[in-house]
């Protein structure tokens, strides 16, 4: 038993001493039927396998809609940034938001993903609406 501890907080230690910081930035200016719009809740994640995914940071698009959201974490593998947007462009009833989920590009990890005009009245894959 208790070289199956030692052997367990060995290999703790390996994958520590492993990880490594990795960055993003991402950009872009959040549209809606071709104006730019306000005060968009952009969040910045990061996709776990084991545990909940890790939120690296919130901003709101500014008034002329344009974001830039910058994001860092430990990881031993590469990590997987993607962007939860909600928004209020629209919805399929009054009161409701809707929440797309954009991906982060692989090779712009490091960098700065600059997603131009992300046109919000357009449904992404997946996406979700919450009503209140």
């Amino acid at each position: 038993m208790r070289s199956l501890v030692v052997c367990l907080l060995l290999a703790a230690c390996v994958l520590e001493c492993t990880a490594r910081l990795q960055n993003i930035t991402v950009k872009g200016v959040a549209v809606c039927n071709k104006k730019r719009l306000a005060n968009v809740q952009v969040q910045l994640y990061e996709k776990d396998t084991l545990d909940p995914d890790d939120l690296l940071a919130t901003k709101n698009t500014d008034a002329e809609g344009e974001f830039q959201v910058y994001g860092e974490e430990d990881e031993t593998h590469t990590i997987a940034p993607y962007l939860l947007i909600t928004h209020n462009c629209n919805p399929s009833k009054p009161n409701c938001v809707r929440i797309g989920k954009y991906l982060v590009p692989e090779d712009k990890i490091g960098g700065t993903y600059d997603m131009t005009y992300v046109t919000l009245d357009i449904k992404v894959h997946g996406e979700k609406e919450k009503c209140t």
